[in-house]
C-alpha cells in the first residue's frame, strides 16, 4: 500500500470543486494507493512530463510522481482534462 502526498496547488484545486467531483477524485485516489502505476485509467506521460502519470476521472485528470523506493504517492495537480498538460 502506498502513502499519498498532495502538492499545494493540487489540494487548492480539489477543496473547490463540488462534493460529488470530489467523491470521484476521493475513490481514484484509494485505487492509485493499492496500484499506481497499473489500471484502465492510468497512463504513463511523455515529453515534458516523463516519469510522470495522469489518472483519467471522467472530465478530470490527476497527474502525479511515484517514489518505488518510500512507496509515496505525489499527486502534482489534478485539473479540467483540457488545461491539466498546459
Amino acid at each position: 500500500m502506498y502513502k499519498v502526498s498532495v502538492y499545494k496547488d493540487a489540494a487548492k484545486y480539489y477543496r473547490k470543486m463540488d462534493a460529488k467531483a470530489q467523491g470521484r477524485i476521493d475513490s481514484a485516489v484509494e485505487s492509485m494507493m493499492a496500484s499506481p502505476s497499473e489500471g484502465s485509467h492510468i497512463k504513463k506521460l511523455k515529453g515534458r512530463l516523463a516519469g510522470k502519470y495522469r489518472y483519467d476521472v471522467g472530465g478530470f485528470r490527476i497527474v502525479y510522481s511515484i517514489d518505488e523506493h518510500s512507496k509515496v504517492v505525489y499527486i502534482e495537480a489534478i485539473g479540467p482534462r483540457g488545461d491539466i498538460y498546459k
